[in-house]
């Protein structure tokens, strides 16, 4: 829910027109790959992608705009995305970085403590290094490994402004 709150933060701040819809429902099933890791037959974001497409479709999303939120949801880790991926797409890549490594962190400064307080982190920096981790060790070529080195210091999580002291863990 911290991704969608971030996403629709940058396209308000920059005026980009989105389809709030598809952004939630992207946002809400992004990482839903990453619980299934011993099971996926792919890298975690396509598996998140083939799981929304299928709960989308059954709960009434018409075929296309679960594509589109299941694209979104396959490029968000993506080394490149652009406008042509799609608003969402770029909104939801953007967001996510904002909410692992603290990304354009200064760009959420007008809303980052409630959305916070609404959403807590917890634990989420640990979990989610942990989930990479392991999706690296059962898949070798995936976005993951080559995220891992940007999450991970000496086996610790990297430093990043959500946990150095500039905003709320």
């Amino acid at each position: 829910m911290r991704s969608y709150g971030w996403g629709v933060t940058l396209a308000t701040a920059e005026g980009l027109p989105f389809d709030a819809t598809i952004l939630w429902t992207a946002a809400l099933i992004h990482d839903a790959g990453l619980t299934r890791i011993p099971r996926n037959g792919v890298c975690f974001e396509f598996e998140g992608g083939r799981i929304a497409r299928r709960v989308l479709v059954g709960e009434g999303m018409s075929a296309e705009d679960a594509d589109r939120a299941a694209r979104a949801i396959e490029l968000h880790m993506a080394p490149s995305v652009t406008l042509a991926d799609g608003a969402e797409s770029v909104l939801l890549d953007r967001a996510t970085g904002i909410d692992v490594r603290g990304a354009e962190f200064r760009a959420i400064d007008h809303v980052r403590d409630a959305v916070v307080r609404d959403w807590p982190r917890g634990d989420f920096d640990r979990s989610f290094l942990a989930a990479i981790r392991r999706e690296v060790a059962a898949r070798p070529g995936c976005q993951s490994e080559r995220l891992l080195p940007r999450l991970e210091v000496d086996g610790r999580v990297a430093p990043s402004p959500w946990h150095d002291g500039q905003g709320p863990t």
